[in-house]
């Protein structure tokens, strides 16, 4: 008869220990959350052969996605400068380890931001980047404002 061996090495032992520690301190977290919290919205921005909509009125901690619908690569340039506080996550705006004002998006890909603090945010889409001068869509405009308590 094999007998399993169900001894676990004081390393095994602490490894799940500090599994369960991680786990109950996330529950916690999740526990003292506020219910008053409004949840986070997501809005998007379709970039086809033009911007739609041009102008997009958000809440403070909303998500704003800019999708390229359309074959060949965009470029996404923002007019206002934003800085690391302004903004409370993103994807495809930094570089270098850095807040950019500018993103090149892909086809059937998307960047996006989440403001931080209330204000407005206007930008400009080029559908052609190789011809800045002919390509540049109207300028296009986000209105950020603080949520209601």
């Amino acid at each position: 008869m094999h007998r399993r061996n169900t001894d676990f090495s004081i390393t095994d032992r602490a490894t799940r220990l500090v599994g369960l520690s991680i786990g109950a301190g996330l529950l916690a977290a999740c526990a003292a959350a506020s219910p008053d919290t409004a949840p986070v919205r997501t809005h998007y921005i379709h970039i086809q052969d033009a911007v739609n909509p041009p102008r997009l009125d958000v809440h403070v901690g909303d998500e704003v996605r800019w999708q390229n619908l359309r074959h060949e690569p965009v470029k996404l340039s923002l007019l206002s400068q934003l800085s690391e506080s302004g903004v409370s996550c993103q994807t495809g705006f930094s570089r270098f380890g850095s807040l950019d004002d500018t993103a090149t998006i892909p086809p059937n890909a998307y960047v996006s931001l989440c403001f931080a603090r209330a204000g407005s945010i206007q930008y400009n889409v080029w559908l052609k980047p190789e011809d800045p001068l002919r390509s540049m869509a109207p300028t296009a405009k986000i209105i950020i404002s603080a949520r209601a308590t």
